[in-house]
């Protein structure tokens, strides 16, 4: 888990997401396995109009000088019927190693933006809790490793996506705050 803090810290998610497929490869065969190889990356366009319309929303409708953005997704091992991601505007930006200034924030958005791409993990986690999955050693280490795998892919979709719209979207000049509900101490700032 340090080193992966550390990959995320330095933005080295590609690093990361190799230790941690490597790491989910070495367990005997499970439903989560599935997530090896696999990324979010098809969302780049669906992620790139949300950002817009967001960041439009704020500034034209809240009248916000944003200067952060915060972008969670759900509690999705227990959510698993729907992963999706909201998105929060902040008008100041605090201290980055205390982030507790991330839960009083400025605007949200209204609607949220669906993850798709990952139904089959969707069921694998609604089977997993309903089973009781982690009463066992195997399958509880590979649903661990799944969880990040799934976050470091929502990372390395929003960093790609920032990059991909650097100097041609205001957003894309802000530092974001990626993270996943219950997951804060592995947030990610994609900052260009």
């Amino acid at each position: 888990m340090d080193k992966l803090v550390d990959w995320i810290r330095a933005g080295q998610i590609d690093a990361a997401i190799r230790y941690t497929e490597d790491k989910l490869a070495e367990l005997p065969e499970t439903p989560f396995h599935q997530v090896i190889g696999k990324d979010l990356l098809h969302l780049q366009p669906i992620l790139g109009q949300f950002l817009n319309s967001f960041y439009k929303a704020m500034k034209e409708e809240e009248e916000l000088d944003i200067k952060a953005i915060l972008c969670e997704m759900n509690a999705f091992t227990v959510n698993y019927e729907h992963w999706f991601i909201d998105l929060f505007a902040y008008e100041t930006v605090e201290e980055e190693d205390t982030l507790n200034w991330l839960a009083e924030f400025d605007g949200q958005s209204e609607k949220s933006m669906s993850i798709t791409g990952f139904e089959a993990l969707q069921e694998a986690n609604r089977e997993y809790m309903k089973t009781e999955g982690y009463r066992d050693d195997n399958l509880r280490a590979a649903c661990e490793l799944h969880e990040y795998l799934v976050i470091l892919r929502l990372y390395q979709l929003f960093k790609q996506t920032v990059t991909a719209h650097k100097n041609r979207a205001a957003w894309a000049g802000i530092p974001m705050f990626v993270s996943a509900h219950d997951y804060e101490d592995l947030i990610f700032i994609v900052m260009n």
